[in-house]
């Protein structure tokens, strides 16, 4: 009877952890923020290389201790990497990205094990320079 109060007890003070550890603040990607916005588009050249490219960056942690954490460096990298590999060649090219979206999931058990995942999705552009302003001039 004694143990199992104590697995009982145990259990709970496991979950308890557990629940607290996945309950985290907001993500806030800096990623996203740096994008070029629609009105700065308006305002440029560009072509489009890749719309929808996604880069991914996977962590690893154990027993609530984070051995290997997702970033948003290493996605953009994947990104690019992928890029390369669809034979979109950025080496030289002034390229920026537009339309960005950010993701953090991934999985976990209990908090014991769980493998935190950034995804970024955007549409990769060549900044070709500066859109011409023509002056219109008022029909009469």
């Amino acid at each position: 009877m004694k143990h199992v109060h104590l697995l009982i007890v145990a259990l709970t003070c496991a979950l308890a952890i557990g629940g607290l550890t996945a309950c985290r603040s907001a993500y806030h990607s800096t990623f996203a923020d740096q994008a070029l916005k629609p009105n700065q588009l308006v305002k440029m050249k560009y072509r489009t290389l890749k719309s929808g490219a996604v880069g991914e960056s996977t962590g690893f942690k154990f027993l609530w201790i984070p051995f290997a954490s997702p970033s948003e460096a290493d996605a953009k990298r994947d990104m690019l990497e992928q890029l390369q590999k669809e034979g979109v060649n950025t080496t030289g090219k002034n390229i920026a990205f537009a339309n960005v979206t950010s993701d953090m999931g991934g999985f976990g058990f209990i908090g014991l094990i769980g493998a935190p995942k950034i995804t970024l999705i955007a549409d990769v552009i060549e900044i070709l320079g500066e859109a011409s302003l023509q002056a219109v001039s008022p029909q009469n």
